[in-house]
């Protein structure tokens, strides 16, 4: 089943499909590779693929799905994304990159900590739900949650893993941000992922 978006989801997802005809791109090597300009020669460096030719090679990368998300004032705030990483065990830090539009990205620059629930194959409809244009409200409906117990960020029930983090450090990165957290708390449970590739839940 492909990945329904809608027309401004406050996430970042990768799709791989519709992608390029790799079968015109040039050989190198026995792997097919786009030069990013037609006569490119192999000593000069190549202009870079187009985002469609990019989002298409990163679709092939197998991802787990995570909520990312915080809560203010206004009440609870969240995010389906893919781009989540660790970064280091001591200090024990993760990372996730957000649109520089994301709400949810900006909240958590101004509250200094979120949370991390990883999903599990079963909350396909969850993940569907936080990508989407939905409302920061309508998120949270029919979605059961408890407060962390570090930061009282949304942990979802649920998921297979859950961290709490505070805010360590956020960089500009293109059209994206890079955020990264201190884990104060974390927790996991053993079931099967939820995962991503080539466009699709899997």
């Amino acid at each position: 089943m492909s990945r329904q978006r809608g027309s401004q989801p406050d996430d970042f997802c990768v799709s791989a499909a519709p992608g390029p005809n790799l079968n015109d791109a040039p050989q190198a090597n026995n792997h097919r590779v786009f030069s990013g300009a037609d006569g490119v020669l192999l000593d000069q460096i190549p202009a870079g693929p187009t985002a469609d030719e990019f989002k298409f090679v990163l679709g092939q990368f197998l991802t787990g799905l995570t909520i990312v998300a915080t809560h203010d004032r206004s009440g609870p705030i969240g995010m389906t994304c893919q781009a989540f990483t660790a970064v280091s065990l001591s200090p024990p830090l993760v990372l996730f990159c957000a649109r520089t539009q994301s709400e949810t990205a900006r909240t958590i620059a101004q509250t200094g900590f979120f949370s991390v629930s990883m999903l599990g194959k079963h909350q396909q409809a969850v993940a569907e739900r936080f990508g989407s244009s939905t409302s920061r409200s309508d998120r949270f409906t029919s979605v059961d949650w408890v407060p962390g117990p570090a930061t009282g960020c949304p942990l979802l029930t649920g998921a297979i893993g859950h961290l709490e983090c505070i805010v360590h450090a956020s960089h500009p990165a293109g059209d994206h941000r890079i955020h990264i957290g201190q884990v104060v708390a974390a927790s996991a449970h053993t079931a099967t992922p939820l995962t991503y590739f080539q466009g699709r839940y899997t």
